[in-house]
């Protein structure tokens, strides 16, 4: 975190998102740190799952095969998810 202080992770598993286009992706070996306001997502760990990471003026693209399969935008120096997450 910003001030150097450490978080402890409590669990991994899945989460369901809801992306731009109404497709529902599942996401999996999700870490949860309760202590975190914000969801974040590695872009490392979806790199190493065979997707393709493209960034380009402001416009972020995870690509698996030939299928945009997650998007997001720049604001204020990070990247945001169009999407949201699915809670049952």
């Amino acid at each position: 975190m910003g001030d150097d202080h450490q978080c402890s992770m409590e669990g991994v598993g899945t989460i369901r998102i809801r992306m731009f286009d109404g497709v529902i992706r599942e996401l999996k070996g999700v870490r949860y740190v309760p202590q975190l306001k914000r969801n974040l997502i590695s872009v490392g760990i979806l790199e190493a799952s065979d997707m393709v990471i493209s960034v380009r003026d402001g416009d972020l693209r995870m690509i698996k095969g030939s299928m945009v399969v997650m998007k997001g935008v720049c604001r204020e120096n990070l990247y945001y998810l169009n999407g949201s997450t699915i809670t049952d």
